[in-house]
């Protein structure tokens, strides 16, 4: 007779270990879907810690500011052109090449204060490997 009782008693304890281990894989599984999928990687910000060369000169082809924006260099208006090629579209209305400069000479160039703002956004979203989202 004991043989009986002790034989209900371990089927009955394989069915309480067994329930325990599909309770522990179901918390292990709803675990791994909610945290695998809850967090966004971003891209860091490049901050620059000097200006870069144009030339020989290290301004960045940035030569001075004045009241109505600021003097670049050709250089700078040709990465300036680069970057509306690429993310001329992300605004509006979508920028078009020599947005915002006006010759003034030999190699300088005259780059309004909010056509200088839209380049650094615009160089920002470079150096962060960011994609165009109208291209």
């Amino acid at each position: 007779m004991t043989s009986k009782k002790s034989g209900a008693w371990l089927r009955s304890d394989r069915a309480k270990l067994g329930l325990f281990a599909a309770f522990i894989g179901a918390v292990l599984l709803v675990s791994a879907l909610t945290t695998g999928c809850g967090t966004t990687v971003q891209p860091d910000i490049v901050t620059p810690s000097v200006a870069s060369y144009d030339g020989n000169v290290q301004n960045s082809g940035i030569i001075m500011s004045t009241n109505s924006g600021f003097v670049v260099t050709s250089h700078f208006r040709e990465r300036h052109n680069a970057l509306i090629a690429i993310y001329g579209g992300d605004f509006s209305p979508h920028l078009k090449p020599d947005h915002g400069i006006a010759p003034m000479g030999d190699d300088r160039w005259l780059i309004s204060k909010q056509a200088m703002v839209d380049f650094l956004a615009m160089n920002t979203w470079r150096k962060a490997a960011l994609k165009p989202v109208n291209p």
